[in-house]
């Protein structure tokens, strides 16, 4: 790879995603049966402000190593939720216009209703067996709630190439990328204990129809009861 290259930007960083990851395109495994998807190698090889000398903010290098936990680990976010919305492609215009018109309390309802469901999936092959129409009911709730208190707190862009992992040792100097584009993200934020209240009411208006049975019902009860822990 360019030497150059290395020393302009001052994080350079090598990603893999997999199917099932934040980064996955298109059809994984879980919707196309027989079908295995390649995990992608990506480059970071530019972002906002790179050209101004700037490093990337401490929140998205967290997150891109580690997740949401790791941006809420932050200092700067004790006692607050986290919630990163994405968008990617390749039209830098559209993708900027889309994180300029971003509206934290018009858009927070997606973000709240995407993270429910995340921990009501988690551990569970099929949650809508699991929690009957419960499970649906809860995430249209969400949705559609008026949510209140959320707070957009920063966005940021960067640009990936993507490489096809095919070899047990991958040398990207040696590897044409098979794809290039870039990612937008928008950090949002809400006081812990404001979106727990906001929750407990969201979960006194879900009316499932038909009611669920006796253990759907048990298994939604239990994942209410400890549904902070991993959220």
């Amino acid at each position: 790879m360019n030497r150059l290259l290395y020393y302009s930007i001052p994080v350079l960083l090598f990603f893999v995603a997999c199917a099932g990851s934040a980064d996955r395109r298109g059809p994984g495994p879980s919707e196309t049966p027989g079908f295995f998807e390649l995990p992608r190698l990506y480059a970071i090889t530019d972002f906002k402000h790179n050209d101004e000398g700037e490093r990337m903010p401490e929140w998205v290098v967290r997150w891109l190593e580690g997740g949401i936990t790791e941006v809420e680990a932050m200092d700067a976010y004790h006692g607050r939720f986290v919630f990163i919305s994405r968008s990617e492609g390749n039209n830098f215009n559209a993708l900027s216009r889309w994180a300029e018109w971003f509206n934290a309390d018009l858009d927070f309802p997606r973000l709240a209703a995407a993270r429910i469901e995340a921990r009501f999936g988690s551990g569970v092959s099929n949650p809508d067996s699991v929690y009957g129409a419960f499970f649906e009911a809860l995430i249209r709730t969400a949705s559609d709630a008026r949510w209140t208190g959320a707070v957009r707190e920063d966005d940021f862009w960067i640009r990936r190439k993507f490489y096809l992992v095919e070899e047990e040792i991958f040398d990207p100097g040696e590897t044409s990328p098979d794809e290039e584009d870039w990612k937008f993200l928008v950090l949002v934020t809400m006081d812990q204990s404001l979106f727990a209240s906001q929750l407990n009411a969201v979960f006194r208006s879900v009316h499932p129809s038909p009611r669920p049975t006796r253990e759907q019902t048990s298994a939604a009860n239990r994942v209410k009861d400890r549904f902070f822990y991993g959220f």
